[in-house]
């Protein structure tokens, strides 16, 4: 099953985070905005990953505050996950 998500953080610097779901793998993780090596750092090594284990891996970690650009794409895939 293949599901396209389009996710809007919230309290970021990314103004969107967009990825598909593939048979509960994550793959073609987009951030716009947002620090771009860092974005980018994150969406390569969460491809190809399943989704449970990059949202567990990024919940909670912090960048100037308690939330972050990956903790956002966390938030994002168990938000789809639950759907």
């Amino acid at each position: 099953m293949t599901k396209h998500v389009e996710y809007t953080p919230h309290g970021v610097c990314s103004r969107k985070i967009t990825f598909d779901l593939i048979d509960g793998v994550v793959r073609n993780v987009k951030f716009v905005g947002g620090c771009a090596g860092n974005t980018k750092g994150v969406a390569s090594l969460a491809e190809g990953m399943e989704a449970k284990e990059v949202a567990n891996r990024l919940r909670g970690i912090p960048c100037q505050g308690a939330n972050s650009c990956p903790h956002q794409l966390s938030l994002a895939i168990d938000q789809a996950l639950a759907e």
